[in-house]
């Protein structure tokens, strides 16, 4: 019996630890929220002879240095519009961006104005071994009303 139960269960045990060990060497696992390019430190190349190897990459992150402020237009001041606007924002190596998609938008212009901060937004591309390199992130901008004062009397 317990025979039987060994031969069933050992190659799935062996299975599973000779995949787990493969993808901790070769980083085929998730390195944390977004798992992009800059965010991994082995990067896999194919070699002239058809091997595969890992070769080690100096990796530098995007760093976004000036992200101008949202503004309400008129109207979505007037209708009182409070939310996020989420874009999908290409980060290019030249140091301009590209809004891939409008994940959630908001009405009255703010969803425009949210491409405009994007537009604006001055940022270091990611490097990879030196070279610039370009990065897609989820953007979030936040837009709130001021709550009002309660005066007392």
């Amino acid at each position: 019996m317990i025979t039987q139960l060994l031969k069933s269960a050992l190659p799935f045990t062996l299975t599973l630890i000779v995949g787990t060990g493969l993808g901790s060497i070769f980083g085929l696992h998730k390195h944390g929220p977004g798992n992009s390019l800059a965010s991994r430190i082995a990067v896999f190349d194919q070699l002239d002879t058809g091997r595969h190897s890992c070769r080690r990459h100096k990796v530098a992150q995007l760093r976004i240095d000036y992200q101008p402020a949202t503004r309400y237009t008129p109207e979505a001041r007037d209708h009182q519009i409070t939310g996020v606007v989420t874009l999908l924002v290409q980060f290019n190596p030249d140091g301009t961006t590209t809004v891939v998609d409008r994940l959630s938008t908001l009405p009255d212009g703010l969803t425009e104005d949210a491409e405009r901060v994007a537009a604006e937004t001055r940022f270091t591309p990611a490097r990879v071994s030196g070279k610039p390199t370009s990065e897609t992130r989820e953007m979030n901008y936040i837009y709130t009303l001021p709550d009002r004062e309660t005066i007392e009397r």
